[in-house]
């Protein structure tokens, strides 16, 4: 197709229903007191990781290297409140 780019697509949740969405938050948002909210996220990843890009000069090939032995997984725990980021657990 002349004239289409690809490009990087940003997904979403095909099972979202934002119908749904609206009505649980003009039910809820009324009752919850948003100082007691602690939102919990987890986060994995592994310290071996290798750029997908890099830089060369143009017309010739861009070299990198990557780590033979992976390594572990770090995984990350954290809690968010109003007044900033909680306590941490990173395994």
């Amino acid at each position: 197709m002349p004239g289409v780019q690809p490009k990087k697509r940003s997904l979403g949740a095909a099972e979202r229903d934002e119908f749904l969405r609206a009505a649980w938050r003009a039910l809820v948002s009324g009752e919850l007191d948003a100082a007691r909210l602690v939102s919990v996220d987890e986060m994995g990843a592994n310290v071996s990781l290798v750029p997908l890009y890099a830089w060369s000069r143009r017309g010739e090939r861009a070299f990198a290297k990557a780590p033979r032995n992976w390594g572990k997984n770090v995984t990350l725990l954290a809690s968010i409140t109003p007044e900033g980021l909680g306590p941490c657990l990173a395994v």
